[in-house]
């Protein structure tokens, strides 16, 4: 099965988002993942015919929440049943769309919990890293209950606004919650980050391929439990090049 991260940048810049939901819309279209977790989803996503275009093949998981107020829903395949489902504000966070939204979902007596996030941005600051070291523990304490609680194999995902040097990475190692990168050979040795796209004088955003490696990145999949990694792999086709600054990573995953 595959998993896809995806920050698709939040229309906080006058960046606005119909221009680009094509783009993003034909990425996941392309690389059929059977779980997207999705970042910077504002209100002008929702307004957006991306989730309509979605739930012709997905479930929409988290968007009856708050009236909207998700910032990190999940789409998940309708090939999947949904056994169990939550989310959660990351504490001590000033930032409402600072989340975890997570389920438990089975196929063909396969199951796997999956938790979406997004993770405390700012680095001014010493207190800015631990913020985020606090994001991690509640990630992976989450993950470990519903791991113990359903037994199965869990992936936590999303823009952890973290390179692979910064503390968080600690904490994951702590609690055997392993980098799906580091697990296979087959794999993309390219930054999720590539950039904002700039409009042109039509409005029409174009992005470019970053010359970054992989450990300038921001955005990850972390698992535990008994799985195999087959790939993991960095989208850099101009088609979301062009629509975001954060390029989508997916994992082919055995169970």
């Amino acid at each position: 099965m595959r998993i896809m991260t995806s920050n698709i940048w939040g229309d906080y810049f006058g960046n606005p988002v119909e221009v680009r939901e094509d783009g993003i819309f034909e990425t996941f279209r392309k690389y059929a993942p059977d779980v997207i977790g999705l970042q910077e989803i504002t209100q002008g996503w929702y307004n957006a015919k991306l989730f309509k275009r979605l739930s012709e093949n997905y479930r929409i998981l988290g968007t009856e929440l708050f009236y909207n107020n998700n910032y990190v829903p999940m789409a998940i395949s309708k090939t999947w049943d949904i056994l169990a489902k939550g989310y959660e504000y990351l504490t001590e966070t000033p930032d409402q769309s600072k989340a975890v939204t997570w389920a438990v979902i089975e196929k063909d007596g396969k199951r796997l919990g999956v938790f979406n996030t997004h993770f405390w941005w700012k680095y001014d600051c010493p207190k800015d890293d631990e913020i985020r070291v606090r994001n991690a523990k509640q990630l992976v304490g989450l993950m470990r209950f519903v791991k113990e609680r359903f037994d199965c194999p869990v992936f936590g995902f999303g823009d952890l606004n973290s390179k692979r040097d910064h503390p968080v990475f600690k904490v994951f190692q702590g609690e055997k919650a392993e980098v799906l990168f580091d697990l296979t050979e087959n794999k993309d040795d390219v930054s999720t980050m590539h950039g904002d796209p700039v409009a042109d004088e039509k409005g029409f955003y174009h992005g470019k391929t970053t010359q970054n490696p992989y450990s300038m990145s921001l955005d990850y999949i972390i698992g535990m439990g008994t799985f195999k990694t087959e790939q993991y792999r960095v989208v850099c086709d101009k088609a979301i090049l062009d629509a975001t600054d954060h390029s989508p990573v997916f994992a082919d995953i055995c169970l």
